[in-house]
């Protein structure tokens, strides 16, 4: 069963500015009953609407119409409802070939999130997210070992929704844009319910990962391996330890630094984080140096 949109589904138009279609996508999420948050290129900012306009399609539509240079984004968590599954596929096993192998993904049915990370306008890399209404129950962010480059993410993740291209700027040329999967559309026709199979699968997950948290760490406090694989949580503490390293060892700047940071991103961490999570981690760190001297 899906969380259906009934009326006409708004799709992608050359004639259309950017900000009428994501006023135009934002009205329709917020039809649906779920709440949609503002962005700028991946960041919080100021939501020009009042509590009760949030809630009306019609005032987000007009008053969003009119903002320029504006994202969207939702939460997961049981104040929206929705759970968040992030597929990395490599090959014809991983990702949302996993998915599809188990029978929890449908090419012709779904349209998962694509994200594709462009740095100097090549493109390096990109993963999907599914969203699933899952009601008031709660997810820890877990590894799927039985779907390779499947990744759970915990309640409380916000997601960048489509449209849009986030440019991070340092003068990297690097940003990310969002799209739907499929059909150019500029919303979902619905969101589905959270398969059963799926659920279970992940429960067995979190009780894994709860016993195996439990077990005593003799690397605790160890800066790991530049290189070393981030299979299931931690990503950002993670990433931080090896920007520090970058800062503070190696002596690179915040510009290489990040460069850096992105590269081992993309190879180590699954699914690899937002490039604005990157960058956020390497501004943090970079400002601690500076004050620490």
């Amino acid at each position: 069963m899906d969380f259906k949109n009934n009326s006409p589904q708004p799709h992608m138009s050359s004639t259309l500015a950017p900000q009428e279609e994501v006023a135009l996508a934002a009205a329709n999420w917020v039809k649906m009953g779920f709440p949609v948050e503002v962005r700028r290129n991946g960041l919080p900012t100021v939501d020009p609407r009042s509590p009760e306009q949030r809630k009306d399609p019609v005032a987000t539509y007009f008053i969003l119409c009119e903002i320029s240079g504006l994202g969207l984004a939702v939460k997961t968590g049981p104040k929206t409802g929705l759970l968040a599954i992030t597929a990395s596929t490599s090959d014809e096993n991983s990702g949302l070939n996993a998915l599809r192998n188990a029978g929890f993904y449908c090419p012709q049915c779904d349209s998962p999130i694509r994200y594709d990370a462009i740095m100097d306008g090549k493109f390096e890399g990109g993963f999907h997210t599914m969203l699933y209404y899952v009601g008031k129950e709660t997810f820890l962010r877990t590894a799927l070992s039985e779907l390779d480059g499947v990744v759970v993410e915990g309640s409380g993740e916000v997601i960048t929704i489509p449209p849009g291209i986030c440019d991070y700027g340092l003068a990297l040329g690097v940003s990310t844009k969002a799209t739907y999967e499929g059909p150019e559309t500029l919303a979902p026709v619905g969101i589905p319910y959270l398969p059963d199979g799926l659920r279970k699968m992940i429960r067995a997950a979190e009780r894994q990962t709860l016993a195996d948290k439990r077990k005593p760490n003799s690397r605790r406090g160890v800066l790991p391996e530049l290189y070393a694989p981030v299979a299931e949580g931690g990503r950002n503490n993670a990433l931080a330890r090896r920007a520090g390293f970058l800062l503070g060892v190696r002596k690179l700047t915040e510009e290489q630094t990040l460069k850096a940071l992105l590269d081992i991103n993309q190879r180590c961490c699954q699914p690899p984080l937002d490039i604005c999570d990157v960058q956020s981690v390497v501004r943090s760190i970079a400002k601690r140096h500076q004050r620490h001297g």
